[in-house]
């Protein structure tokens, strides 16, 4: 799952260096938007990452919850 999610960031990422290389005339400019697409390539990996991580124990624990002895009353 990680896998796409991080094949998808890539591909928008590329995009944006490709346009950036394409339209962008001005190098000065062209190095600080480059800067800036790698922070956001790194970000959304981070959250996806986070995001994967935290579904996935969500999902493993919900799995092993046994509610008679959560909620069971002691006598």
């Amino acid at each position: 799952m990680l896998q796409a999610i991080n094949t998808s960031i890539d591909t928008i990422s590329g995009a944006k260096t490709q346009f950036v290389k394409t339209f962008v005339q001005n190098d000065e400019v062209a190095k600080q938007l480059q800067t800036f697409i790698d922070a956001q390539q790194s970000f959304a990996k981070t959250v996806a990452k986070t995001t994967v991580d935290f579904f996935t124990t969500l999902g493993t624990s919900a799995t092993s919850f046994d509610a008679k002895k959560a909620f069971a009353t002691k006598k």
